[in-house]
């Protein structure tokens, strides 16, 4: 089989260090929110918070400033996979969720069709992105995977990462993304929440411009 292994990721033992230093900016990924102000979820990485010895990236709401159909996330993207499965995997911890937290995956037809920034009227729950969380709390770290196909189509891209919907904070650590063969399962469960309004896609699609037709999502290592 060929493995396209991006991240090595060591089994080792967990470290977690409390603290609340301010997240600092994830190179090479992107982020999406919607609240009552741009500033509702901190977004990027907690150097404090770590899993095997390696840093998470980190979604935080800020009370007040959310309600149940606000999301936050930190997103990283990948292309050049069309007509294979791949594998998004991560340990992952929650605190104070109200609604849902996790890791989520999701796969594009094309490099403009996004779902946050989507302008098609006909979207369902089916469309929302592969998930895996929890609508409570996830106290301790837990090993999260998600599988999806990659139609076999130019431009197909590829979305995965960390997710708030309405209240809570979330952390992603010791990444990896891979292509897997046809005998690993596909992922089925999908993200907890309402579908976005016209109006939060219409302002999701204007901070995704400019993604290369190829590409592997750089620095899940968190450097």
């Amino acid at each position: 089989m060929d493995w396209k292994i991006l991240l090595a990721a060591p089994l080792a033992a967990v470290l977690l260090v409390a603290g609340a230093a301010p997240l600092a900016p994830a190179n090479g990924w992107s982020t999406g929110s919607t609240g009552s102000t741009s500033k509702a979820y901190s977004i990027g990485i907690d150097s404090q918070v770590q899993f095997q010895g390696q840093r998470s990236v980190s979604v935080q709401s800020h009370e007040g400033l959310v309600n149940a159909t606000s999301h936050g996330a930190i997103i990283q993207y990948a292309s050049g996979y069309e007509g294979r499965r791949v594998r998004f995997s991560g340990w992952v911890r929650s605190e104070d969720v109200k609604n849902w937290a996790g890791a989520f995956l999701r796969i594009e037809d094309s490099d403009v069709e996004r779902f946050f920034g989507s302008q098609r009227q006909d979207l369902t729950a089916d469309d929302l992105p592969l998930g895996a969380g929890a609508s409570t709390s996830i106290g301790q770290w837990t090993e999260v995977n998600l599988v999806a196909d990659v139609p076999n189509r130019p431009g197909a891209m590829i979305a995965m990462g960390a997710m708030v919907v309405g209240e809570g904070k979330v952390w992603l650590s010791t990444m990896r993304f891979e292509e897997v063969g046809p005998d690993v399962p596909l992922t089925t469960s999908r993200i907890e929440m309402p579908l976005p309004s016209p109006a939060e896609r219409e302002a999701e699609a204007q901070r995704h411009v400019g993604l290369a037709a190829r590409r592997q999502p750089p620095n899940l290592s968190l450097e």
